[in-house]
């Protein structure tokens, strides 16, 4: 592994990068162990390289030494048991650089666009814990939970709650249960029927709210001669794309998508939740976001 740039070897909390060693392909962990697979010493080291150039005189023994002891134990480690990469990874002649099995960069004629890819690119296979655990109380597979993650682009415009229903997708929106166990409140029970709250309770299993929920569509519906009726994952993550007329879809979803954050702010300011108020609020989101 390479000792430049590298986030694992910090200086001062910094990557290190010594030019006069790259000049000299100095590059690797690998580079800095003797025979034995230990790091030399000074001496070694400079007597190693000595013979193919003088820039080692630049290099003081607080310099070297400062370098082998920035390189944390299982790096050093993993080194003695990696060969070094045979070739240079970068010269004048051959400006092809190898990431990976797959992946090569030609370092001359890469734009930013290319590292942005790069950067961009989807590693990590496995999904999130947050979305996931949503199957303990439902049954969501893979394609459905894309499809929730790309309805939210389309909701709404409105940062604040694009953003709560993401924390909502993760589970990571905090409930009075997260505001006990940091003893910020000293109960963890709902504020509306005194059980214990939590993610799955607030928004799914507490009788308040699926009271609430049921008049806020009765109310959607009878206004919109429509005829919604959402099941438990349209309540909570929206209704996905169906024979609806697709204007009078977006004007439901943001309206359930609303009302959980309505019901959600209202119960952490510990504020009863009214009908009538939920409408006046919802009426004037609709004026903005153009659904009205």
């Amino acid at each position: 592994m390479f000792v430049f740039n590298n986030k694992e070897i910090l200086i001062g909390g910094k990557p290190i990068f010594i030019s006069e060693w790259l000049n000299n392909n100095i590059l690797f962990t690998q580079d800095l162990l003797n025979s034995n697979g230990q790091f030399m010493s000074y001496q070694e080291f400079k007597n190693k390289f000595t013979c193919k150039t003088n820039f080692l005189c630049k290099t003081n023994f607080l310099q070297f030494y400062q370098v082998v002891t920035a390189i944390p134990k299982h790096l050093a480690t993993k080194a003695k048991n990696t060969l070094p990469p045979e070739s240079e990874p970068y010269i004048e002649n051959n400006p092809l650089y190898q990431l990976d099995d797959l992946t090569e960069i030609n370092l001359v004629k890469a734009k930013p666009r290319d590292f942005y890819c790069l950067i961009n690119k989807k590693i990590h296979k496995r999904c999130q814990t947050g979305p996931m655990k949503w199957n303990q109380t439902m049954q969501l597979d893979g394609e459905t939970r894309e499809k929730i993650f790309s309805l939210l682009k389309n909701i709404c415009k409105e940062t604040k709650l694009e953003e709560f229903q993401f924390k909502l997708i993760h589970r990571i929106v905090v409930t009075k249960k997260e505001l006990f166990r940091y003893r910020i409140k000293t109960d963890d029970e709902c504020h509306y029927c005194a059980e214990h709250d939590s993610i799955d309770h607030t928004f799914n299993d507490c009788e308040f709210f699926k009271s609430f929920v049921k008049n806020v569509i009765d109310w959607f519906n009878t206004v919109n001669n429509s005829n919604f009726s959402p099941t438990i994952e349209e309540k909570l993550f929206g209704i996905m794309p169906s024979p609806y007329d697709k204007t009078l879809l977006k004007k439901c979803n943001y309206t359930i998508l609303f009302m959980r954050f309505y019901i959600y702010t209202c119960k952490m300011q510990n504020k009863a939740i009214h009908l009538y108020t939920f409408v006046d609020k919802v009426l004037t989101k609709y004026r903005i976001e153009h659904l009205s």
